[in-house]
């Protein structure tokens, strides 16, 4: 009976079995939400990642979780596929074609720091697959610790995770936060799968805005991607493709930390030649700047390697948006920081106390050169002899016939003193105008170098090497970042850095600036910055530059600003507006401001810095009698020699030299003969 209820109840239920419907929950993790999760990254990489600005084959990243779940997992693996096999995407007519690489965290992030010189292009697209907020954060400490990373390229972030399918815009805002504070990233889209086939898509918008919330992020939802379609497509790519950057930013204020470094930026941080620049930057761009003014140093790497002292330990706590303060590129610090393209140039060298004068007298007779003054004393010898000789063949008076008398004429006509002895004949009145002549021409000659070492004298050795600094041992040093300088193998440079000091009585400043005047240290600095002191006529520049370079501003590698400032630095430099700036300086500084100083000196300046005018003082009588004592000396040796000749023996030898000299010129009939 049983048996035969059951098989009525069997065919009951097969003869209705056409008309029932199973109904079953849809398959979170199957093909078709892997599929749907691989159509919208390919779509949102043709709208997004697809620009016609680029003439050169892009780099595409592709994160590689380790432990994602599913479906997240299927469809990382799937569009990794489809790139890896090679093939086109036409994207609105043409061919984008990408040029992949993966990254994974299968291994340590120390062994990724590692490697240096893997990448030598800037990534230009990233993709990565997420299920977790935490995995998303661990895949973006890999890729912002590659030596590729660029802040500034295109993100794409798909989020599934079936277990949660809320909360979509506040998830978007966490990881839009997280990227523009964490990597100043705000190229960033964020798919996010709100059901099996649908992804609502975000991105920031931090810049456009009111003051109070530039700087903020906002998270907007722009596009709706059902199973690879957008909603509303040309209003969806338009609103993907929006730069996130707008031309002008007025609502905006950035902090600028400011380094004092004249003439670049002057006490105060008011004026200088880069604050002049920013300004032109602000001009163009229309935004606004906090400048903090500050004396840090440019700061150095900590020994943890991760953190940074001073102000680029300020730039990368984001308490300075842009720093300034004559700063050169140095390749430690473009690994973690990004630099504008570069402007101005600088030079840098040692600094020492300025050689003492001269001695008073001794300008005197520094005006010709020791060859010169022996020239002068044999020509007076040589016209001396000649007008004896032209004197005792005349019949001239006695006096041009002694040839001491001819010797004391000779002189008092180079001299330019008046002599009582004129000559009465012709011949000998020619050579005395001839020699009367080169003596005039001598004595002014002398006369108008005379000026010019009064208003430039000459100075005693002045110390114009290196090595001469530490024969001398001077305390040495400067900045610290110019320490780096002399780190190497260079054995003249490692005895510099041995002995280099970068402590506060090092660093370029008014005080320490009077200290190297003073002879007490020797200072390492730029020749821009003593030039704009007053200190620029006392202290000695070496000849040598140990550094030249050009300048450059500091930012982090994602600064949204970069791009603009490096192309607008760029049209100034081919312009030659900075150039100018850099000539109207050196004007300014050289000239007017001299002008200035003499006619409205300034009490505060150190009056104890000497002066290199020369007057006439009694210290350049120490000449004049230099040359009394000289005469008296030769007084005395003529006295001895007359009081000698003077001797009856000496006297018969002379007397008969004489009358021989005699008997030769009447010989030679250039004298009669006595009667």
């Amino acid at each position: 009976m049983h048996l035969m209820c059951l098989v009525a109840v069997f065919l009951l239920c097969k003869s209705f079995s056409s008309g029932i419907v199973f109904v079953r929950m849809k398959n979170e993790r199957g093909p078709t939400a892997v599929q749907a999760g691989i159509n919208c990254l390919e779509l949102l990489t043709d709208s997004y990642f697809y620009t016609n600005e680029s003439s050169q084959i892009q780099n595409l990243v592709i994160f590689h979780l380790d432990n994602l779940s599913s479906p997240s997992r299927e469809i990382e693996l799937g569009y990794l596929q489809n790139h890896h096999t090679g093939y086109e995407e036409v994207a609105y007519g043409r061919s984008q074609i990408f040029q992949l690489k993966v990254m994974s965290d299968v291994f340590p992030l120390d062994s990724l720091r590692r490697i240096q010189f893997v990448d030598y292009k800037l990534i230009d697209f990233y993709v990565i697959v997420a299920d977790e907020m935490e995995k998303l954060e661990r895949a973006m400490r890999y890729v912002s610790a590659a030596y590729a990373f660029n802040p500034r390229g295109k993100f794409l972030i798909l989020y599934n995770n079936p277990n949660n399918r809320d909360h979509e815009e506040q998830f978007a805002l966490e990881v839009l936060n997280m990227m523009f504070i964490g990597h100043h990233s705000v190229n960033v889209l964020v798919a996010f799968a709100v059901d099996i086939m649908t992804y609502n898509i975000y991105t920031g918008d931090p810049y456009h805005g009111t003051q109070n919330d530039c700087g903020k992020m906002k998270p907007l939802k722009v596009a709706t991607v059902v199973n690879g379609t957008l909603r509303n497509k040309a209003v969806a790519i338009t609103a993907i493709q929006m730069p996130k950057v707008p031309p002008e930013m007025k609502s905006c204020t950035f902090n600028l930390c400011a380094r004092v470094a004249s003439p670049f930026v002057n006490e105060e941080c008011k004026t200088g030649l880069e604050l002049e620049i920013m300004r032109l930057l602000q001009e163009s761009m229309k935004f606004n700047v906090n400048i903090s003014c500050s004396t840090m140093e440019r700061g150095e790497l900590m020994e943890d390697n991760i953190t940074w002292s001073d102000l680029l330990g300020k730039l990368r706590a984001d308490e300075c948006d842009i720093i300034v303060g004559s700063f050169y590129p140095d390749f430690d610090v473009h690994i973690d920081f990004a630099g504008t393209s570069l402007y101005l140039q600088d030079y840098y060298t040692w600094f020492v106390s300025m050689a003492g004068l001269e001695s008073r007298w001794k300008v005197l007779l520094a005006i010709f050169e020791i060859p010169t003054w022996k020239l002068i004393g044999l020509v007076l010898l040589i016209s001396s002899i000649s007008w004896y000789f032209i004197g005792s063949a005349l019949p001239e008076s006695n006096a041009h016939k002694q040839l001491s008398t001819c010797f004391l004429n000779t002189w008092c006509v180079l001299l330019g003193v008046s002599t009582n002895n004129r000559p009465m004949h012709n011949s000998l009145r020619i050579f005395f105008i001839a020699f009367a002549i080169y003596a005039m021409n001598l004595t002014t000659i002398y006369t108008s170098l005379l000026i010019i070492f009064f208003t430039s004298p000459p100075r005693m050795h002045q110390i114009d090497t290196m090595d001469e600094i530490l024969a001398a041992n001077f305390q040495i040093g400067g900045r610290m970042e110019y320490e780096d300088w002399f780190d190497n193998g260079d054995e003249d440079d490692l005895r510099v850095s041995r002995l280099y000091n970068n402590s506060d009585e090092f660093q370029p400043s008014h005080s320490n600036l009077k200290a190297v005047f003073l002879g007490k240290r020797v200072l390492l600095t730029s020749r821009m910055y003593v030039k704009s002191s007053h200190f620029r006529d006392v202290v000695h520049g070496l000849s040598t530059d140990s550094f030249a370079n050009q300048l450059e501003m500091i930012v982090e590698k994602g600064f949204p600003l970069l791009p603009k400032f490096n192309r607008i630095i760029s049209n100034l430099n081919d312009m030659g507006i900075i150039e100018k700036l850099f000539s109207d300086f050196l004007y300014n500084v050289t000239i007017l401001e001299q002008i200035v100083e003499i006619l409205n000196p300034d009490d505060d300046d150190d009056h104890d810095l000497g002066v290199d005018e020369i007057v006439l003082t009694t210290d350049h009588l120490q000449s004049a009698f230099l040359f009394y004592l000289l005469g008296v000396v030769i007084s005395a040796v003529v006295f001895i020699g007359e009081v000698f000749i003077n001797i009856p023996r000496v006297k018969k030898v002379v007397s008969k030299l004489d009358d021989q000299i005699d008997r030769i010129l009447v010989r030679v009939k250039l004298r009669e003969p006595r009667l």
